[in-house]
């Protein structure tokens, strides 16, 4: 009996061992299959999308079938398993070929610097250990910058500035965009070319906006500090950029006495004594004096080029009008024009043209000798 007992058992455990080698085919058939991908170790900042292509090499005699399924290990970090542009759980490999599986790893905008370790699950064909390597540590927010934050120019400039506005969130932002411009200045957004109070912007995307700063009239030379905002209703970017207003321009053109009226005979000329004055706070050069006259009109000036004038100074002109022959009694218009390449003024002349004193005794002596014609008839004629 105990022979049969021991007998017994000696069947058992060859039956097991059997059962184990059975057992053991697929694991052995498993051998021949793989799960490879050339890149296992890569660098990416925050924000990135790193891609694998996978593949799965089936070198055994039978169709293998797997399941797939990948292990983050951290939060925040999304992964996307693809083939044949469609989402996949399961894969299936004739004997003897391979099939391609993509991998989308998004390292969270949100992480630490760091190295972290991920693997990819592929039943039977075993697993695929990856690394990827957190170049910087990451924020979730939004941030805003210039290019050339100072800039500097005249009052009469207009300041262009470059800003890059930048969504480091995991959602799209509609950013509102201000600008604290100082009182009479003009702040203006441009996205493109089109102007804009507010922008839209993908998660982890970046579009570029163009502030112009047109300074008050009345603007003085001094450093302007300007805060520029992009909110939206979950994050809020800041940036400050510097208008160096260096000097102003102005200039006035007017008569010597400040009469802008003045008398001229038919075919006369009349010499005018201008001033030419810099109201500004910054030189201007190469001002050039033109004027507009009637018909048959001329002006001229000495001189016609100022070849500079620096602020608050000022320069005496000649201005010789000369009215036409045909010029009728009554009042003309002739305008004179101080023009230098930033700013210029101009001034009207209410020129009276007047009946020649010579033509007044010309008329007098024919009425005399009218009259004394008409007395010598009527001493003549006037006896009969």
């Amino acid at each position: 009996m105990k022979r049969n007992s021991h007998s017994r058992r000696i069947a058992a455990a060859a039956l097991l061992t059997i059962a184990m080698l059975l057992y053991a085919v697929p694991v052995f058939a498993a051998g021949g299959v793989k799960v490879y991908t050339p890149y296992t170790n890569l660098s990416a900042p925050p924000g990135e999308t790193l891609n694998y292509e996978v593949d799965l090499i089936n070198d055994s005699d039978e169709i293998q079938t797997a399941d797939l399924s990948f292990s983050t290990g951290s939060t925040g970090w999304t992964y996307e398993l693809t083939a044949g542009g469609h989402a996949i759980r399961q894969i299936a490999v004739k004997p003897k070929e391979s099939q391609s599986v993509n991998l989308a790893l998004t390292v969270p905008l949100e992480v630490e610097k760091g190295e972290y370790s991920f693997q990819l699950n592929a039943g039977s064909f075993g697993t695929l250990p990856l690394k990827v390597n957190v170049s910087e540590k990451g924020s979730y927010k939004s941030e805003l910058t210039a290019d050339r934050p100072n800039m500097q120019g005249h009052s009469d400039s207009t300041f262009t500035y470059s800003l890059t506005l930048n969504n480091r969130t995991a959602s799209k932002q509609t950013y509102a965009l201000t600008a604290e411009a100082p009182a009479g200045w003009d702040a203006k957004f441009t996205v493109d070319g089109s102007g804009v109070t507010s922008v839209d912007i993908d998660p982890n995307a970046s579009k570029s906006v163009t502030l112009n700063l047109t300074p008050a009239e009345n603007a003085t030379a001094n450093t302007y500090k300007v805060a520029v905002h992009a909110a939206s209703g979950s994050s809020t970017a800041d940036t400050e950029v510097e208008a160096v207003i260096t000097g102003t321009y102005g200039i006035s053109l007017t008569t010597s006495d400040e009469r802008l009226s003045a008398n001229v005979t038919a075919g006369g000329e009349r010499k005018l004594e201008l001033v030419v004055k810099n109201t500004g706070s910054a030189e201007l050069t190469d001002i050039n004096l033109t004027g507009t006259t009637p018909a048959e009109w001329e002006v001229s000036f000495e001189p016609k080029t100022i070849s500079s004038l620096k602020a608050g100074d000022s320069k005496p002109v000649t201005a010789t009008i000369k009215s036409s022959s045909k010029a009728l009694a009554g009042d003309y218009v002739v305008g004179l024009t101080a023009q230098a390449a930033e700013k210029s003024a101009d001034a009207s002349i209410r020129m009276t043209v007047k009946t020649s004193v010579l033509w007044g005794w010309i008329g007098v002596l024919i009425v005399i000798a009218v009259a004394a014609g008409v007395y010598g008839l009527f001493r003549k004629y006037g006896r009969r």
